[in-house]
């Protein structure tokens, strides 16, 4: 029971960034391999308010947030919106290279080196003999808040609206009046918003932060968009929590070196086996 509690919260932290990744794949078509170093900036963002200014922990995450939102709006303006209609190859070579930027940039201010994150809520609460900490529950009750959200905002918003008709057909969208590169922009800033968000959360249980710990996160969004159905966010939802019990399990019972493989192994076998996901990609959204 411990290790699926473990697993669900893993879960939930895949699914907030890999829902991110799945918003701005069905807008653009494109898939993000930038998206882990928005997780990554988010928690700089906040280590680096925590351990300087001293602010408290949900100051942190705000602040973290709205940084890492207003750098993506940066790249959504001059990058981001140049890739509608582009080919698939130019998109992965543009966020590659985004990718590296945002990596080494942060390397070479912050330094290689691994960062103690000192704040959160890490004591354990127990349910009879089982324990988990305060912050894995913070996290599995934000993650429900936030596809709740998301749910409410794409089924009654104008923006919402919008953001469903560009996923289904861009040119039709254009033809009747519809701001496709606003719509673009939007999506980009919010999915890089809730990678920022996820990384903050993720942040006290992992401890450390570092300038490579952007790249396992999109290696590991890659198999739950694909096994999701890509552009598919409830199917996101649940193969992130598919991947995180997994993951719990297989680190429980064969050792922790082999969590990382789970990701692999399940990208892998989705691509022989059902390349389109569990879930249609029809349902985008």
């Amino acid at each position: 029971m411990e290790q699926i509690l473990n697993g669900i919260s893993t879960g939930a932290v895949y699914a907030i960034v890999a829902v991110g990744m799945t918003m701005i794949f069905g807008v653009l078509r494109a898939i993000n391999f930038a998206h882990g170093e928005y997780y990554m900036l988010g928690t700089f963002g906040g280590w680096f308010v925590i351990s300087t200014i001293g602010l408290p922990y949900p100051a942190a995450v705000i602040v973290g947030v709205v940084v890492t939102m207003a750098i993506a709006y940066v790249i959504g303006r001059f990058v981001m919106q140049r890739m509608i209609g582009m080919p698939e190859e130019g998109s992965v070579v543009a966020t590659l290279g985004i990718a590296l930027i945002l990596q080494n940039t942060v390397i070479l201010v912050f330094g290689g080196g691994y960062k103690f994150f000192s704040a959160g809520y890490i004591e354990p609460v127990f349910f009879g003999d089982i324990g988990i900490a305060q912050q894995r529950l913070l996290i599995i009750a934000l993650c429900i808040a936030v596809f709740v959200g998301l749910e409410l905002l794409v089924t009654y918003s104008r923006m919402g609206k919008a953001m469903r008709a560009v996923s289904q057909n861009v040119e039709a969208c254009a033809v009747v009046g519809i701001d496709v590169r606003t719509v673009v922009l939007s999506t980009f800033v919010l999915g890089t918003g809730l990678a920022a968000f996820s990384g903050i959360l993720t942040a006290p249980v992992n401890v450390s932060v570092y300038g490579g710990m952007g790249e396992i996160i999109t290696f590991k969004t890659l198999p739950i968009i694909v096994m999701g159905g890509l552009g598919n966010v409830r199917g996101t939802l649940v193969a992130a929590m598919i991947l995180g019990i997994a993951e719990s399990f297989v680190a429980g019972n064969f050792g922790l070196q082999y969590r990382d493989s789970v990701g692999f192994v399940t990208l892998i076998l989705m691509l022989l086996w059902r390349p389109h996901g569990l879930f249609s990609a029809r349902a985008r959204f």
